[in-house]
């Protein structure tokens, strides 16, 4: 896939996290989104490590942490495994985005919500390359209820600082800074879709007929 098709297949999600109406994007932001992409593209050192472990194991890395979520239960209920997946477009970005922060923070606001929505298309394709059994969609600590501090749990366990280079930082952040943690359950299969979701009577998001998915 060019530039141009993967720069058209994320600008709906970087929208969506920049609360830009698509259907009003003009021609001038869309020439600065695209030169900005091209930049962002430029920068990018996309590394991948995933870990298939039990479900129980993953229980057991901070038990105060993970039983304590009534989310984790439910998106991994009747699953025995769980694939970890740690995705980082690499430190590059991160120092771009600050060169970028100094002299434009318009262009910055755009850079970001770029990155973040290529991190989850090039985790997506990096999920896909794997070709797994049946399985669940993909959440991450933060999600719902499912502790954010989990993030640093896993690192540690799966040693991922050393095998693909995300480190923790201060308030379960992560560095580099366009990097993220997330999981999926072996063993059944569900969409990230309302009908699958811990919670789907009392979503605030869809009484307003909004939705925190790509539909």
């Amino acid at each position: 896939m060019n530039k141009k098709e993967t720069y058209n297949r994320i600008l709906p999600l970087a929208c969506r996290y920049m609360r830009v109406d698509l259907l009003r994007v003009d021609e001038e932001f869309n020439r600065k989104a695209f030169d900005v992409f091209g930049s962002l593209s430029d920068n990018v050192r996309f590394k991948g490590q995933h870990e298939i472990i039990s479900t129980e194991t993953l229980f057991s890395l901070d038990s105060a942490l993970t039983e304590s979520s009534e989310d984790l239960k439910f998106y991994l209920e009747g699953c025995k495994e769980v694939v970890i997946f740690a995705t980082t477009l690499g430190v590059d970005v991160d120092a771009y985005s600050k060169k970028l922060q100094s002299r434009d923070m318009g262009l910055a606001v755009i850079y970001d919500a770029l990155a973040s929505s290529l991190l989850e298309y090039m985790t997506d394709r990096y999920e896909e390359e794997l070709d797994l059994p049946k399985h669940t969609f993909r959440f991450a600590p933060g999600y719902g209820d499912i502790p954010i501090g989990l993030n640093y749990i896993i690192i540690d366990s799966l040693s991922i600082s050393k095998k693909i280079g995300i480190y923790k930082a201060s308030n379960n952040m992560m560095l580099p800074q366009k990097s993220m943690i997330t999981m999926c359950g072996l063993g059944k299969e569900s969409a990230p879709t309302c009908a699958h979701c811990i919670r789907l009577n009392s979503c605030a998001l869809r009484k307003e007929n909004l939705r925190c998915y790509n539909s």
